[in-house]
């Protein structure tokens, strides 16, 4: 597989030079900050409190096999030290996808395609662009889970599945979903432990989380897509980089719907969640990766039209800078210095959404907080320019 890792190494290079850029031009939002925050406070308290949420992040989300990254995050309490795990962690999944494809039966030419169409899509780029989230994870372990469901292992289905579910609730609940759904189409024995693993999972966070007088995160949903329209655009966008290879499959696309219902029936949020590159889209796409190596593994010379088919979007529709018309800020040189001494001062500083990008970088000093989140920008901060 020497593209593939010619390809990471690439991808790599690229977005971590991309990130600090964004980092240093102060235009990363909050969410860099809250997690950080959190970590630095589990490495000195063993609290995950941070001032955005105003409580831990634990009981507002179950992602707590984030808690790894602490001793990486005791060391270097950077916002660079995310970055360097987002891109990493995002870029490293081609390399279980590859793997699967090859289980599928796929030669290793088309499968190194079927990888590189992944690295390239908008979706992962702006996955390696976006502020940091839990979900960073969701590719390298969903993929590897599927491995281990491939293979019939039943230690490593339940090993990676208790890792996934750790990385935020809804992977509970999907992974309970697929449970039950290859119990009945494809292994018992993997369904029901999947099952009762999840349902395990749920039932000690929301007890713990409810007997310590805290409530997580509670979306809610709508009868019908309120954005419609937007949302069947976005589907084309996310399945285009495949070659739309996983419509092939039939009626199994139907096991996408929880995770369709949870980005495109959201009715709560301040934007539409169904919007390529965004966290919230992490697990449906890579589902829909998945679906294309299978797909793929049918009909193999669709692999490359997977792959023209990436290049087409990341040219044309990417989600980051690299796209026909856009530019980099210059660092801002004396913003970042001075929330860079904030950061290693230990005194108190307020910041406001207008000034998030500052907040992320003095975000290790526990007594930097962010107010009046969710206020309108008077001054937003896009990552790119236009020419």
């Amino acid at each position: 597989m020497p593209y593939v890792w010619i390809a990471i190494a690439i991808f790599v290079a690229v977005y971590l030079f991309l990130d600090f850029n964004k980092l240093y031009a102060l235009r990363y939002g909050m969410d860099v900050g809250v997690f950080l925050q959190s970590l630095v406070d589990f490495a000195r308290t063993g609290s995950t409190f941070n001032w955005v949420e105003q409580q831990p992040h634990l009981t507002v989300h179950d992602s707590w096999l984030l808690l790894a990254l602490t001793p990486v995050v005791a060391l270097f309490p950077r916002p660079e030290t995310l970055l360097v795990v987002q891109v990493l962690a995002v870029a490293s999944a081609a390399i279980p996808l590859y793997v699967l494809a090859r289980g599928f039966g796929l030669t290793a030419v088309p499968a190194q395609l079927v990888a590189l169409a992944y690295l390239v899509s908008p979706s992962v780029q702006g996955w390696a662009y976006m502020d940091f989230s839990e979900n960073i994870f969701v590719p390298v372990l969903a993929f590897s889970l599927a491995i281990a469901v491939q293979r019939r292992s039943l230690v490593w289905t339940l090993v990676l599945a208790q890792a996934l579910m750790g990385v935020k609730e809804d992977q509970i609940w999907f992974l309970v979903w697929f449970g039950i759904a290859g119990a009945i189409w494809y292994d018992r024995r993997l369904g029901f432990a999947t099952i009762a693993l999840g349902v395990a999972n749920g039932a000690v966070y929301y007890g713990l989380v409810h007997a310590a007088g805290y409530n997580p995160a509670q979306p809610r949903y709508l009868w019908w897509p309120p954005t419609l329209p937007q949302d069947l655009a976005f589907t084309a966008e996310v399945l285009a980089p495949f070659a739309f290879a996983p419509l092939a499959l039939g009626w199994r696309i139907v096991l996408a719907a929880p995770l369709v219902v949870e980005i495109m029936f959201n009715g709560q949020w301040a934007y539409p969640l169904a919007r390529a590159g965004t966290h919230w889209t992490v697990p449906l796409v890579t589902l829909i990766a998945i679906g294309a190596a299978i797909a793929i593994a049918r009909y193999p010379g669709w692999a490359r039209w997977a792959f023209a088919c990436s290049l087409v979007m990341a040219l044309f529709f990417n989600l980051t800078v690299l796209h026909f018309g856009r530019h980099l800020y210059p660092p801002d040189v004396a913003g970042y210095a001075r929330a860079r001494a904030i950061a290693v001062s230990n005194e108190p500083a307020i910041y406001t959404p207008d000034d998030e990008g500052a907040y992320v970088v003095a975000s290790p000093n526990l007594l930097a907080q962010l107010v009046d989140r969710g206020a309108p920008l008077h001054n937003p901060k896009p990552a790119w320019g236009t020419h």
